[in-house]
């Protein structure tokens, strides 16, 4: 937001530097993001009276100038604008001045005659982007006069962010209060006062709300005998230091009054309103509406809506309609102030796509005690500058007010937060000044009253921290916080954690980084199992896109590798370690679930003039995993696994004893093209928490082998439906302490081991740390893992 000094000094008073005050307002939390000081760049401008008007002796479209600027004699300017007669007053720059943009002024001739400066218009000193003509001033300006400080181009402007807990700020009497506390000055809110005449307002227009929880209160006036003009100079100075364009008196009086104010208003033309009403509900199915920015936008039945007797006029707190826009012929106006509920403008907002300064304000939560004034405020001004005439009354639906919250504050706590004693009787003096309501206090505690408009207060620490802020933090000293001893550590996984992100990028992953935010779609999309769908739903969030807590990584994983194939990128090797979220049952808190997950895809090795490229396959990804196994010293088994997620017959459950702790595999087609590609993608999700859980066994050390192995090759023929996995688990298990290692080395099927069957070959590894083994040795050994899987899997020697 955009913070004119000039006009922040109508409301208090300011006597230190610019430097100081954004210092000090820095501290307050106002964060200034640019200080700019307008006019810089306009010199030796001046108020100029024009004397006479000649025509040019060789040029039709040029007039001859004499120009008074209170000098010695009246400079002779040449001028090709329309649009002055003698009399005027007009911004006049005079030989050496500087105009925007390092324009200057000197002496020159146009067509034999000589100009001796420049008369101008609004655009060439800034005030607005294209105009006709030049800028007719205010005929009771002196001549002579700085144009800086005339048009209040002398103004220095500060650009505020405004943090979206603090709605009180966005508003020049929001800034005012917070500087007028801190410096001990007075705030001067303008005082209205209204004239009412004619006829009563219920006669003239009626309102109904039939949603009060999306619109707790609604008023509006109505003026009559309007005119529709151009705003006065002081009106479009305010405007223009803040930012905005003027537009007429009509629309410039609710701008300023929400910049003064932080309250939106908006104003109707009565007489294009049916039946003369206004009608608060939610939209119907199939309507839409014509907004201001002159689109068309659907509207959905949990959307809030003004409308009169027959259809939307208004999209409530975002942007009004163009049916019931103020133009030039208006005559009768409806203004309307209210407040509507804070989480309601920002879903209608965002289903809109549609941000204005209107719905920023709402969004953050409006108070509603300023509707009142704001809505009183903005009828006086239209009245003074419009002539209009304020009807009798006032409407104002407000069926249930809203309630203050009460807050206590022990001022022992502000101690312990704060490390400095602070005063009782300060303390309560700051929140008083600040507008909080001192209910009760005693030696220890007091109980405060919050104002509607601070939003932000909800608990004692909300009350420390004003505190803090005008007890002012360069007076806190600085000091380490006292630590408790504890026997609890925190975060006892951090370091193993820290450490396995390492050991993952010395694989050659790169780490991802996926919003936690994801929605049923996804998942969908990604065709997990029906479990994974049962998510947790935020009640704000970001976009629909962003609905609920993610339940699995998976989803997000696949879409960055779609994305970054589409884009041309040939290698993806990454991983990301991160939290997935899943409901619990009744009251209970939802649970969180650390996860491990890789990706794939593209090529694993690069083209080189040796080799071709090769892709990435199953086996890379469970290589992968297994690496990731031994790093924690878990041993786990591969089995088949089933679902719509992954390829048939390149998909595996990992098992760590009985416990399923991830899946892996190649992304199923069907799944790619639901993801916009087509190419390989290979996806690994394990539990993170259940790797950390294992206790690894120490490294045990032994002598290499002083006698020869003896190997011998097993093939077996078995059903196709063994896991080839399993068989060489059992292998290991029954070849005694003489077997040192079993490898699979081969994998056959066809006609000549029968149908349903399958060939898997074996390579066995025996050897002993305390003689040369003997063939009688190796056979017996060896005759001991061919009946094992004789007897256990019905296997025929081959």
């Amino acid at each position: 937001m955009r913070i004119s000094l000039n006009w922040l000094r109508d409301y208090v008073d300011i006597d230190v530097s610019v430097e100081e005050l954004a210092h000090q307002m820095t501290m307050l939390g106002l964060e200034i993001e640019s200080v700019e000081r307008l006019g810089d760049d306009i010199q030796n401008v001046l108020v100029g009276k024009i004397l006479s008007i000649d025509a040019h002796p060789d040029a039709d479209k040029i007039v001859v100038c004499q120009v008074d600027v209170a000098g010695e004699v009246p400079l002779q300017i040449c001028c090709g604008a329309k649009n002055m007669k003698v009399g005027d007053k007009v911004p006049t720059a005079i030989v050496g001045a500087t105009l925007p943009g390092d324009f200057k002024i000197g002496r020159r001739k146009m067509r034999g005659v000589e100009s001796q400066g420049m008369m101008c218009a609004a655009q060439e000193i800034g005030l607005a982007e294209e105009t006709d003509g030049l800028l007719i001033l205010d005929e009771e300006l002196p001549t002579g006069e700085d144009i800086k400080s005339v048009l209040g181009l002398d103004d220095i402007v500060l650009e505020i962010e405004v943090t979206p807990n603090r709605a009180d700020w966005a508003s020049m009497i929001g800034v005012a209060r917070e500087l007028s506390v801190l410096y001990g000055t007075e705030l001067r809110v303008p005082e209205v006062s209204l004239v009412e005449q004619g006829e009563e307002i219920d006669s003239l227009c009626a309102v109904t709300v039939e949603d009060t929880a999306l619109c707790p209160r609604y008023m509006g006036r109505v003026l009559t005998n309007v005119t529709v003009g151009p705003s006065p100079e002081w009106l479009c100075e305010r405007l223009l230091a803040a930012g905005q364009r003027p537009i007429n008196n009509i629309v410039d009086v609710t701008n300023f009054v929400l910049l003064e104010t932080g309250q939106p208003l908006h104003a109707f033309d009565r007489d294009k309103l049916a039946e003369n009403r206004i009608v608060v509900r939610t939209g119907k199915a199939g309507e839409a509406i014509n907004t201001l920015d002159g689109e068309t936008r659907k509207l959905s039945d949990d959307m809030l809506v003004i409308a009169d007797g027959t259809i939307p006029q208004c999209v409530a707190g975002v942007m009004g309609g163009a049916d019931s826009e103020v133009s030039e012929g208006t005559t009768t106006i409806f203004l309307e102030s209210a407040f509507f509920a804070p989480a309601s403008v920002r879903k209608t907002s965002r289903g809109l796509g549609l941000i204005s300064e209107s719905s920023q304000r709402f969004q953050r939560g409006a108070d509603p005690e300023m509707a009142a004034y704001a809505l009183d405020r903005a009828a006086e001004l239209i009245q003074d500058l419009a002539s209009a005439h304020v009807a009798q009354g006032v409407i104002d639906v407000y069926p249930t007010p809203l309630v203050p919250r009460e807050v206590t504050l022990r001022y022992a706590r502000t101690l312990r937060l704060l490390g400095v004693d602070v005063a009782p009787e300060t303390q309560r003096d700051s929140l008083e000044r600040l507008g909080f309501e001192i209910i009760s206090h005693d030696d220890t505690e007091m109980k405060v009253r919050v104002p509607l408009r601070r939003h932000d207060v909800s608990m004692e620490a909300d009350l420390i921290e004003e505190i803090a802020r005008l007890y002012n933090f360069d007076n806190i000293p600085v000091s380490l916080p006292k630590v408790r001893p504890c026997e609890k550590v925190f975060a006892p996984d951090e370091k193993r954690i820290r450490a396995f992100r390492h050991f993952l990028v010395g694989l050659g992953l790169a780490e991802l980084y996926n919003w936690s935010f994801s929605n049923p779609d996804e998942v969908q999309r990604a065709a997990l199992p029906e479990s994974y769908r049962k998510m947790i739903v935020l009640e704000n969030p970001l976009s629909e896109k962003q609905a609920t807590m993610r339940s699995s990584i998976i989803p997000a994983l696949i879409g960055n590798a779609a994305r970054n194939l589409n884009y041309g990128v040939t290698s993806i090797r990454a991983f990301e370690l991160g939290p997935v979220y899943r409901p619990a049952e009744g009251d209970t808190l939802s649970t969180q679930h650390n996860r491990v997950s890789l990706v794939l895809a593209g090529d694993v090795e690069a083209a080189h003039w040796s080799r071709p490229a090769r892709a990435a396959d199953f086996y890379d990804l469970k290589g992968q995993v297994e690496a990731i196994l031994a790093h924690f010293g878990a041993t786990a088994t591969f089995k088949e696994s089933d679902g719509d997620t992954f390829q048939q017959g390149q998909r595996a459950e990992i098992k760590l004893g009985k416990k399923v702790i991830g899946t892996m595999g190649r992304v199923a087609s069907a799944v790619g093209r639901a993801f916009d590609t087509d190419q390989p993608v290979y996806v690994a999700e394990l539990d993170l928490d259940a790797l950390l859980a294992q206790q690894p066994s120490p490294a045990q050390f032994q002598s290499v082998p002083t006698f020869p192995p003896s190997a011998r090759d097993l093939a077996v023929v078995v059903d196709a439906s063994v896991p080839s996995g399993e068989l060489r688990e059992k292998a290991a298990q029954s070849g005694g302490k003489l077997l040192r290692s079993v490898e699979i080395f081969d994998i056959f099927e066809g006609e000549q081991v029968g149908a349903g069957k399958k060939s898997v070959a074996l390579n066995l590894v025996f050897q002993s740390d305390e003689r040369t083994l003997t063939e009688k040795d190796t056979q017996k050994a060896f005759d001991k893992v061919l009946k094992r899987l004789k007897h256990e899997y019905q296997a025929e020697l081959r």
